[in-house]
């Protein structure tokens, strides 16, 4: 009662004011959920009212990645805290309760299908232009944002194409009341669960494992053929794709199998998510990443997205469209700090004609007597190596992108997004909570 009799000019009650000066509020005056809504269809107004607009959408995937909670235990979360209701634009009365716990993923499935990153990106860069200082600078580096699933091998991957496509034949043996199709599933189980609990895999017992369940997928995606030719079939649109998978799954392995040295473009590794693919990184502790390989640029610590592709690409030919990409946002770029990667003649002389200083080692020989070039080559990549690889680190631990859980390309690439947007976002609500400035009227 007490909110509704005393309210500020706007129609707010008096809990407003205090948001904003919460860290959530200084997070939500950093996103400009308004204008970001603007890109996105309108309701018509016909049926039901959702219970969140689109900004109330999109500030749910801030809260999830700022949080780093569950789709399930955000939602418990805006029930039970008054401040993230107000982040949303929602106010619940007594007893009111919201029990759909897939209210995150429906909007995060609408906004990725929906939404423009250049757009939506370049909309934030503007809004957090005047609260950053030193936007002649740049740095770049790419990374892997690591998707969630068990670790790739060709004997699971094959496994899983066989339980599948049989458990399919199974399935539509039943609706006809047939007899299901002979075969030896039952054993290659047992030898297939043998195989995994041995602590040594010998590269003999692999390739006979392989040769068994190829086999095996061969004459499930056989019998499968004679069903739908005898019999019919008709199977939903992700079943459907899934069918596809499996038969490329066999083209892929089975060639591989013949010649172990061939390159296999487009190779899948995971049946649930056929868009991974491995990235071959070359690190000491973990030679490949398995998910989405983003290449980005920081400007005065903010975090930006150039480039995000589920397919392997090299990062040192995308140094000319990452300086145009950050000259449409700010005003000129006169520093650049990368890696030996972009080190290329072509990158050399780009940056050369347009007056760029970088972080490269110098050709020729050294000279005796460091200038004031060698110096700025020094703090640049100094720079580079600890805030790019430390912001990187920041969103895999805190932002929720150590290991992505979403199902699809599109979501997981929202997910991604929104986690880097998240953490450039709570940097600039640290400055404008250290200008003690008065909030800004959203």
């Amino acid at each position: 009662m007490e909110n509704q009799l005393f309210a500020d000019r706007l129609g707010r009650d008096l809990r407003w004011g205090k948001f904003l000066s919460t860290p959530l509020g200084q997070l939500y005056q950093s996103f400009p959920f308004k204008e970001l809504a603007g890109l996105f269809p309108q309701s018509s107004g016909l049926g039901r009212q959702a219970r969140l607009s689109i900004a109330g959408g999109m500030a749910l995937q801030v809260l999830k990645a700022y949080l780093n909670l569950s789709d399930a235990k955000l939602v418990d979360r805006l029930n039970s805290d008054w401040v993230l209701q107000y982040f949303c634009g929602i106010r619940l009365g007594p007893g009111e309760w919201i029990r759909d716990q897939d209210l995150v993923g429906r909007w995060r499935r609408y906004l990725a299908v929906h939404i423009d990153y250049a757009q939506f990106q370049a909309i934030l860069a503007k809004h957090w232009q005047p609260h950053m200082q030193n936007t002649q600078a740049i740095l770049m580096d790419a990374t892997c944002y690591e998707s969630h699933l068990r670790y790739p091998t060709d004997v699971k991957l094959l496994w899983e194409c066989c339980d599948w496509i049989w458990d399919l034949i199974d399935q539509h043996c039943k609706r006809l009341s047939i007899r299901r199709p002979r075969r030896k599933q039952k054993q290659q189980y047992q030898a297939y669960i043998g195989y995994q609990k041995r602590r040594r895999k010998t590269h003999k017992l692999e390739k006979k494992r392989r040769r068994s369940l190829l086999y095996l997928l061969a004459k499930g995606l056989t019998q499968w053929d004679e069903l739908v030719f005898r019999y019919g079939a008709l199977l939903k649109q992700r079943t459907y794709e899934q069918l596809q998978t499996v038969r490329l799954v066999y083209q892929q392995q089975q060639a591989r199998f013949d010649d172990p040295d061939t390159k296999i473009k487009g190779r899948v590794v995971s049946l649930s998510k056929p868009y991974i693919r491995p990235i071959i990184r070359g690190k000491e502790t973990r030679r490949t990443e398995f998910g989405a390989k983003v290449h980005c640029f920081q400007v005065d610590g903010i975090s930006f997205i150039e480039h995000l592709s589920f397919e392997a690409f090299n990062e040192g030919i995308r140094l000319q469209n990452t300086v145009e990409l950050a000259q449409q946002y700010f005003p000129t770029c006169r520093q650049l700090g990368a890696d030996q990667i972009y080190a290329n003649n072509a990158n050399r002389k780009f940056c050369t004609l347009n007056g760029i200083a970088t972080s490269f080692v110098r050709k020729g020989r050294k000279p005796k007597q460091p200038t004031a070039a060698d110096h700025m080559r020094g703090i640049l990549s100094k720079a580079r190596a600890c805030l790019m690889e430390g912001a990187f680190g920041n969103e895999k631990l805190h932002y929720g992108l150590q290991r992505v859980r979403a199902r699809t390309a599109a979501t997981e690439t929202l997910w991604i997004s929104f986690g880097i947007w998240t953490a450039s976002a709570s940097k600039i609500a640290k400055r404008l909570a250290n200008q003690k400035a008065p909030p800004i009227a959203a």
